[in-house]
Formats: structure tokens, C-alpha cells, sequence
């Protein structure tokens, strides 16, 4: 299989607005996923958007959030049982 050939079956990225369900924040970015549902940019121009959940905002274990929330909750549990 030809280089040319390889390329001529990869699809095309494009840009995309990822929109966090959870955290309600939006990314644009280059994917080669598309979408029936469009969104408007800051720039005034019309773009695919794809509900995802993927910020740290929606995934506090990722980030290490979720270890300083437990940690809170403990200082608080033993705080009260003091």
C-alpha cells in the first residue's frame, strides 16, 4: 500500500466544538469526528458540537481533586468526633 493511497482513506479533520455536559464548558479543536447538532463560536461562525464529559472540572479523580475533597471530609469527620 502506497503512501498516497493511506492518506487518501484517512478522514479529514476539521474543527469541531467539544462541549464538557458536566462542567459546561467548551473547547474548540481540530477532530475527525462530526455531529447533526452545530453551536456557534466566539468568532460568530457555525461548528459541529460534540457533548463529551472530559474537562477536570467534571473528573476530580483525574486531576487529584477528589483526594483533597476526601481529605477535607475526614478533617471534618474527626473534627466533629473530637
Amino acid at each position: 500500500m502506497t503512501n498516497t493511497r493511506r492518506q487518501h482513506h484517512r478522514p479529514q479533520p476539521h474543527l469541531v466544538v467539544f462541549r464538557d455536559q458536566s462542567a459546561g464548558l467548551r473547547y474548540l479543536s481540530r477532530s475527525t469526528r462530526t455531529s447533526e447538532h452545530s453551536t456557534t463560536w466566539e468568532d460568530g461562525k457555525i461548528y459541529p458540537v460534540i457533548e463529551v464529559d472530559l474537562s477536570s472540572a467534571a473528573h476530580l479523580a483525574r486531576t487529584g481533586g477528589r483526594a483533597v475533597q476526601e481529605e477535607q471530609a475526614r478533617r471534618t469527620l474527626v473534627g466533629a468526633s473530637a
